[in-house]
């Protein structure tokens, strides 16, 4: 079976070596080469609809300045592709003193030398895969997907930091599942963990991938931190997301799921560290587990004494 074909983007800085791609990389089917010059890079970049390339080659013969800048660029619009360095075209795949007597010699060199960049893209692809699912591994909750405890302090505590320098205001939200002992003593564990993951749906459709941060910190406990907004304050958070975890336990039919929930307020008139922050929110959310075990007050059930008379 044949190797899938590379995309490459090649960034010129108007040398003709790149003005033909396969002067550069030799194809032979195993990487595709599109190219651009520098100038229509941004253009390239901001475009939308546009296919992501596998990986954005750069020449490295620019001026350092110029060279970090432009890759700056490329990862900041394509977070998840590879940037790798070129090497000097003319030097290591173009012989300059190629003729036609020679240029038999000078084509198989430059085909071996192609062969090599390719080898070298994959080599360099396959590695980026690694680090990536080790990243994967090392930050989200294997059961559910969302971040785990060591992601979430390190993101929740940039995110006070940004939130304080920009004047913003957060809401913190730990909640724990109701019950899961229950549903653990009469389904198994299997299920338990099936019903922690369908509250974590529940709990991630509720906030905003790109601005909130939510995770499992462990056992049956979830948390994020949600930017206060007009329309996403704490009480209309805080339906929202019992109603999200809700209907996905309706589906179960078996056994509801619902979520305790306590709050509280990051205000950057007063800024607090997140280890007070999930203090306070803990104590707020066992406050109401308490409000909720204990019922509303118990109506009398005898006649009810006013001065000396009876009603």
């Amino acid at each position: 079976m044949s190797a899938v074909p590379m995309k490459a983007l090649l960034v010129f800085d108007g040398r003709e070596d790149f003005r033909q791609p396969e002067r550069t990389i030799f194809d032979d089917g195993l990487i595709h080469c599109d190219s651009i010059d520098i100038d229509g890079l941004n253009r390239r970049l901001q475009g939308a609809g546009l296919a992501h390339p596998d990986v954005v080659l750069l020449d490295s013969t620019w001026p350092a300045a110029r060279l970090l800048k432009a890759a700056m660029r490329v990862r900041a619009a394509m977070p998840n592709v590879l940037v790798l360095l070129l090497p000097d075209v003319c030097r290591d795949f173009v012989n300059p003193l190629s003729d036609e007597t020679g240029g038999g010699r000078d084509r198989h060199m430059c085909a071996i030398h192609g062969t090599s960049m390719v080898k070298a893209v994959r080599i360099a692809l396959r590695r980026q895969e690694a680090q990536q699912k080790l990243l994967h591994i090392a930050l989200k909750d294997e059961l559910t997907g969302l971040y785990n405890r060591r992601a979430f302090r390190a993101l929740a505590t940039q995110g006070l930091r940004v939130a304080n320098r920009l004047q913003r205001s957060l809401l913190l939200f730990f909640a724990d599942l109701d019950d899961l002992k229950g549903i653990n003593d009469r389904f198994g564990h299997r299920e338990g963990d099936r019903a922690l993951a369908r509250a974590a749906a529940g709990i991630k459709a509720t906030f905003n991938d790109k601005s909130d941060i939510v995770a499992r910190i462990g056992g049956d406990e979830f948390i994020a931190v949600a930017i206060e907004e007009p329309g996403r304050g704490e009480q209309e958070l805080c339906q929202a997301l019992r109603r999200s975890v809700r209907a996905r336990g309706a589906r179960e039919g078996r056994y509801a799921l619902s979520l305790s929930v306590g709050v509280a307020r990051f205000d950057p008139a007063s800024p607090r560290t997140l280890s007070e922050l999930m203090g306070e929110a803990d104590i707020a959310l066992y406050r109401h587990k308490r409000a909720v075990a204990c019922g509303p007050p118990a109506l009398p059930t005898g006649p009810i004494m006013v001065g000396a008379s009876s009603l």
